[in-house]
């Protein structure tokens, strides 16, 4: 079972409700993976990728409202991401495995890499709040 540890944790509370959305959806699909059919597989993908989307709505959103400077960047990064994720499927559907797991991949590539940029995120405006102290 994959968990949102501490370390990942942003400190604002609506990311961080929908980074544990987004893992409690990797292990659905890590069950689909042990349990279920392709199909189950692919479902629970599809599931999993509509919330990264949505997530990452909303956080461009918030990075805007701050004015964080990279936020294009940070955007294309999430498009990649999500292309990633539609590789997947396609590899999915065309009866491919991941080694490990497509669960572990979303887990430890994808959500890996996203909480890393928002890091960078975090970072910066905590940088920002000391300085307008």
């Amino acid at each position: 079972m994959y968990t949102l540890t501490p370390a990942m944790l942003t400190g604002i509370a609506q990311l961080d409700a929908e980074h544990h959305d987004l893992v409690a959806a990797i292990n659905q699909l890590r069950a689909a993976e042990a349990d279920g059919t392709a199909s189950d597989c692919g479902k629970q993908l599809r599931r999993f990728r509509d919330l990264l989307a949505t997530h990452f709505e909303s956080e461009e959103i918030y990075l805007r409202l701050l004015n964080y400077p990279w936020a294009g960047h940070h955007a294309d990064h999430h498009g990649s991401i999500l292309t990633m994720l539609d590789q997947l499927q396609e590899a999915l559907l065309g009866g491919e495995r991941q080694p490990g797991g497509i669960a572990e991949e979303c887990y430890s590539e994808l959500l890996g890499t996203v909480l890393t940029m928002d890091l960078r995120f975090l970072n910066w405006h905590q940088e920002l709040q000391s300085r307008s102290r």
